[in-house]
């Protein structure tokens, strides 16, 4: 299911990258470089629309690869979603989108990796009657959800471009300010990878002392999804 897969320094314009020797291992959540805009088209800041001149250098930006002047292409960041090695210029508009994403990356795709302890609806999961738990995570690739303690005949892991949708139920009778304990139980439903059957498994957070981690990787599993289809999105671009 999950293989060990080299990786390999690489050099662009825009910087030093560690990237997989092979894309079939790539992380759904990286995302491309673009290509940059060239300089003898654009006269003028994509932002503030100052005309660039000896004075008013042009810039690119490393997320988007649109030209801007210095002062709305100032900051210097890390971009975990290109792996590059060292901080790189972004736009003042890709600055605060890569302030989320890397929030996603240090926090929350660690709690999806390290997984988190679940109680099945068996009403819901195709899964046999005597499992009631398992523990759900992230494979270290982050291309499977992967299922500890199911059965030999069930299925352990599922590809991420295989499921469908993911929901989210919050428990009615919580009232807490605290968003995460409002968040009981997730919904995944997938295709089977051989006969395109659709399958679900329902995963809920139950008691302590699971529940606080159950639900904050519900909430990062959300997280992931919104970052996959964003990225689907813009790699079809």
């Amino acid at each position: 299911m999950e293989a060990v897969c080299s990786k390999k320094l690489i050099k662009s314009k825009s910087g030093l990258r560690i990237v997989v020797t092979n894309d079939k291992f790539r992380s759904p959540f990286l995302l491309c470089e673009p290509q940059w805009t060239p300089d003898s088209e654009s006269t003028n800041c994509t932002a503030c629309k100052v005309k660039f001149d000896f004075v008013t250098r042009r810039h690119h930006c490393r997320r988007c690869g649109l030209i801007y002047c210095g002062s709305c292409c100032e900051s210097k960041m890390g971009l975990p979603r290109m792996c590059f090695v060292d901080p790189v210029r972004v736009c003042n508009r890709c600055a605060f989108v890569t302030n989320k994403e890397s929030d996603f990356f240090d926090r929350q795709l660690k709690t999806l990796t390290s997984g988190a302890t679940f109680l099945l609806d068996q009403r819901l999961s195709a899964c046999p009657d005597s499992v009631n738990s398992l523990v759900c995570k992230l494979s270290q690739d982050h291309r499977y959800l992967v299922f500890e303690g199911r059965t030999a005949d069930s299925v352990s892991s599922v590809e991420l471009h295989q499921v469908k949708t993911l929901g989210v139920a919050r428990d009615p009778d919580t009232d807490s300010e605290e968003e995460l304990k409002g968040i009981s139980s997730v919904e995944i439903v997938y295709t089977d990878g051989s006969q395109q059957n659709e399958q679900r498994v329902k995963l809920c957070s139950g008691p302590e002392p699971h529940r606080k981690l159950a639900n904050a990787w519900i909430d990062a599993i959300q997280q992931a999804f919104k970052l996959l289809y964003e990225c689907r999105s813009d790699n079809s671009d």
